[in-house]
């Protein structure tokens, strides 16, 4: 008899729970992201020589502000990524460097949303825009180089998984693979490329 009336009360307790969709109805929606940012070695190349950067795994966050379609999603984002210089090599011999390089960006963001009954949402994505990769109190072996700046092309792509809290909060893990155009210093050209992942959460209205 206990075990009947405990189930009876198990099936009310879940008719009166809130009925949940598993998938945000098309409309804007704003979200943020933080996560851990792993910049590739950069090639920092003039007319002769050719110098290798190594960096510290750094930090990256975005802002975006966007419109949920469907099953495609398309939005407007600003980011900050910023990543210690940690040695500098050349020639076969390594030094120690000290600096560290930031980059603001601007992207135009697509993403194509497998929406399922789940409320797991996998996607992948890709976005276009413009970044300023800066370069501050550079320094190799004591000696200093300086700071410097250049505003390039920039373009992502990659992927993740959404999981829907409710019809308005979606929780959100994220790869991302960003790289840009050779920045230019003065009279050198250096890479910037970075794999980065995010923990995000997504508020649609």
């Amino acid at each position: 008899m206990k075990k009947i009336l405990s189930v009876v009360l198990g099936l009310f307790m879940l008719l009166m729970l809130p009925e949940i969709s598993f998938s945000a109805d098309p409309g804007p929606y704003v979200s943020g992201r933080l996560g851990m940012a792993f910049l590739e070695d950069s090639d920092v190349t003039d007319n002769i020589d050719t110098i290798t950067l190594e960096f510290d795994t750094g930090y990256a966050l975005g802002v975006a502000v966007g419109h949920n379609f469907g099953m495609f999603r398309l939005e407007g984002e600003f980011g900050y990524q910023q990543n210690d210089i940690e040695e500098a090599s050349a020639y076969g011999y390594s030094a120690s460097a000290y600096g560290d390089i930031n980059c603001f960006s601007l992207l135009i963001n697509g993403y194509f949303d497998f929406v399922n009954t789940s409320p797991l949402t996998p996607y992948i994505g890709l976005g276009i825009g413009m970044a300023r990769i800066e370069v501050k109190s550079f320094e190799i072996a004591g000696y200093r180089i300086g700071s410097d700046d250049d505003t390039v092309f920039a373009y992502q792509l990659g992927g993740g998984v959404g999981y829907a809290m409710n019809e308005n909060v979606t929780l959100d893990l994220q790869y991302r693979y960003f790289a840009t155009e050779d920045p230019e210093f003065g009279v050198v050209d250096a890479e910037y490329a970075t794999h980065n992942v995010y923990f995000g959460l997504r508020y649609n209205f």
